[in-house]
């Protein structure tokens, strides 16, 4: 079973803290920014083009960070979060994530640190021209078991409420090879399994893929700044 810290799923996406500055002309400009960040965060779960869920898709990237975070915890229960964007029903996984620093890792349960999601959300999502959402989450179960706990599903219905239009949770066994089971949990509160590809290739003709640029780097430096997430202000 899979528990997650609370915090993260909030703070995620409420206003960024504001970075500390001598003149308020620095503040406000620093406000601006947050709101700009704000509203960029949540263009994906308002859109209704994230309103089911047909298919999952994994990029090379993200499958292999899930077999390698895995692999290194076995026989141990391990998980993170999958960042990506959604098409014509289809989700698309780029980024899966690690569970985090300050982890608590058994046979049967898993925590992962709320601080370090929220961390590496924006530095993950800075990278790609689309930008990342939050799409759901991963972890390993034991065995052959590929159904939640009751921990599981409180912690799925986090996520679906947070992202607006469900979440996908995916679970993955090693008996002995890495199988995975994806299901998709609907604002309706219903699960359903929905198919998994994984390869790059499955991502032609959407774009998410693509990395920005220097020059976006830098004409974003205020928004940048602005998704830097403080601990201290959590």
């Amino acid at each position: 079973m899979g528990r997650f810290n609370g915090g993260f799923l909030m703070k995620l996406f409420s206003t960024p803290p504001v970075l500390s500055g001598k003149k308020n002309k620095k503040r406000k400009k620093l406000l601006k920014a947050q709101r700009k960040a704000l509203k960029r965060a949540d263009h994906p779960f308002e859109s209704d083009k994230a309103a089911d869920c047909r298919g999952v898709v994994l990029s090379n990237r993200a499958y292999l960070s899930v077999l390698s975070e895995v692999y290194s915890r076995d026989p141990l229960e391990t998980g993170g979060i999958f960042f990506g964007n959604v098409k014509n029903g289809v989700w698309y996984v780029a980024e899966a994530s690690d569970p985090g620093v300050y982890t608590l890792h058994t046979r049967a349960h898993h925590e992962m640190d709320n601080n370090y999601h929220n961390h590496i959300y924006p530095v993950l999502s800075r990278l790609y021209q689309h930008g990342l959402c939050l799409l759901g989450l991963w972890h390993r179960h034991p065995g052959s078991l590929d159904t939640f706990s009751s921990d599981d599903d409180r912690t799925n219905h986090s996520f679906a409420e947070v992202i607006g239009n469900g979440a996908v949770s995916m679970l993955v066994n090693l008996d002995p090879t890495a199988r995975l089971t994806c299901y998709y949990l609907s604002k309706n509160g219903e699960y359903r399994t929905v198919p998994v590809m994984v390869g790059d290739k499955y991502f032609a003709g959407t774009g998410f893929l693509e990395l920005t640029t220097s020059e976006a780097l830098l004409k974003n430096k205020d928004r940048l700044q602005a998704e830097i997430f403080d601990p201290e202000e959590a």
